[in-house]
Order: C-alpha cells, then structure tokens, then sequence
C-alpha cells in the first residue's frame, strides 16, 4: 500500500513545466488526463511576507514562493483549476486532458500581483487586463484598456 508522501510523488511526475512561447513565458501541463474534482497536486515552498515574482499569497500577510510547479501556472479568466491555499492544493475545475495546460484565476488568491498585464485568454468572461482581487488597474492597464475600448 502506498503511502502519502508516494501519492503526492507520482502526481508530481506527471506534471512538466514549459516554456508557453507566449510572452508571459512558462506554465504547467498535465501529463496525465485530470477530472473534475481531482487534487492535481499537493504544493510546498518558503512562506514569506515577502511578494515575488512566481509566489502565491497565502494569507493577507505571507506568500509561498519557491514552489516547484504553483508559481508557474498560467492565468486564464475562466480557469480550468483553483488553488485551496488552506490545505496546499491545485484541484481541477473540471476534466483536463493529458497534455492541457493547467491554469488559475490570479485574481482569485492574489489581493496585488507582482506585475499586472494583459489577457487574451479567449474567455467570453476575459477581463482583458489582471490585476489582484484589491487594486485597480494601473498607468499601463488604463492604457491598455483606453485603446481596446476606443478599437
């Protein structure tokens, strides 16, 4: 019978960080087929008050940073995972295939992202530009915004 720790060594075998050949650089994908309601992976790292490039915000105060996957995953408005960030989880929304990217909403832990930027996740729900859940969009953002609205 496997233990604990095995269970959560073979989830992270069956996933690869990659290079997105988009601008915003690396992500996750699976590489195993997920369904709805799977814990994809169980993640741990250095909690700090510190916010970094590639952490997650744990509580109002601390980040997790130095994770091995988490920190990559890819934005999209209309996710196909979440992060339960009380027990350490990545759980799919609904079924991935083998190969699918695994993506999160940034704006559903983060309260201020290390940097803003644009979306063009395809979403009908896109929000065009992403921020965390407590700031509005900055100079670049209204910017961005200013010229998608007068297209």
């Amino acid at each position: 019978m496997s233990t604990q720790r095995e269970s959560w060594a073979l989830q992270d075998e069956a996933l690869e960080v990659l290079d997105t050949s988009s601008e915003h650089g690396l992500g996750v994908k699976t590489l195993v087929a997920r369904q709805a309601g799977d814990v994809v992976h169980h993640f741990t790292g250095l909690i700090t008050p510190e916010l970094r490039l590639h952490s997650l915000q744990v509580t109002d105060t601390l980040h997790i940073a130095d994770t091995k996957y988490i920190g990559f995953l890819s934005h999209a408005c209309d996710p196909n995972c979440r992060l339960d960030m009380s027990r350490f989880e990545l759980q799919a929304l609904r079924d991935i295939d083998a190969g699918g990217l695994l993506t999160i909403d940034y704006a559903a832990t983060e309260d201020v992202l290390y940097r803003q930027f644009a979306c063009q996740c395809g979403a009908s729900s896109c929000r065009r530009w992403i921020t965390g859940r407590a700031e509005g969009a900055n100079a670049e953002g209204r910017a961005y915004l200013a010229t998608l609205d007068a297209s």
